[in-house]
């Protein structure tokens, strides 16, 4: 089962790689190491609250907060 982290990453790969952006190239923009996304992007790490925001905003994109839907409402 998916959860809503793995759904986000997700989204965040696939919008690094319609910019056509590199890890390394995402690493730069951030100000941390390539590694580090490396991980992110394959679950293996966590970002923290504030490296979460950096990485969205590098991305130009914007978390927005919603409730959160039951199965039956889907």
């Amino acid at each position: 089962m998916i959860n809503g982290y793995e759904i986000m990453v997700d989204q965040l790969i696939k919008r690094r790689q319609e910019l056509g952006m590199s890890q390394e190239q995402l690493s730069f923009e951030i100000g941390c190491a390539k590694s580090l996304i490396h991980k992110w992007e394959q679950y293996k790490r966590v970002p923290s609250g504030f490296m979460l925001g950096c990485w969205v905003e590098a991305l130009g994109l914007q978390i927005k907060v919603t409730e959160k839907r039951t199965e039956s409402e889907t």
